[in-house]
């Protein structure tokens, strides 16, 4: 008899604890803040030689100037990879800006169309329950 009082006990503790990280859980989704940083996007230019210290510096300068680039611009040999938002300029407006700005010999960096179609985010599948549950319960609230 006491054995199935205490059988009882644990699992009306497991169940409880199950619906209160559940409701804790759509209390989260339900209260997410909009993402930030929605329209940033990452470009690339490739040059065709590598730049020195004074070239690093001046195309970052270059680049901070053309309006909608952010701050973090990543210049490795002749590699130019940088942040922009995408609803004040594209990539393709701000590399033709740099080039008017500077004589140089590069091209943008444009991904094939079979990648540019793949889903980019590797935690979510829109067809997994978890997707369908996160829309669900942020359309309900």
């Amino acid at each position: 008899m006491k054995i199935n009082k205490k059988v009882k006990i644990a699992l009306l503790s497991i169940l409880g604890i199950g619906l209160l990280f559940f409701a804790i859980l759509v209390y989260h989704i339900a209260n997410a803040r909009p993402i930030e940083n929605a329209t940033i996007q990452i470009s690339r230019i490739d040059f065709d030689k590598p730049f020195d210290s004074i070239g690093t510096v001046e195309i970052r300068e270059k680049l901070h100037a053309i309006k909608g680039v952010k701050s973090d611009i990543i210049v490795k040999n002749n590699v130019v990879v940088y942040f922009h938002d995408n609803t004040i300029a594209n990539s393709e407006k701000v590399y033709n800006e740099l080039m008017s700005k500077g004589n140089y010999k590069a091209e943008r960096f444009v991904l094939p169309a079979n990648l540019a179609n793949k889903q980019v985010c590797p935690v979510i599948k829109k067809d997994g329950l978890s997707y369908k549950f996160t829309k669900l319960v942020q359309s309900i609230f």
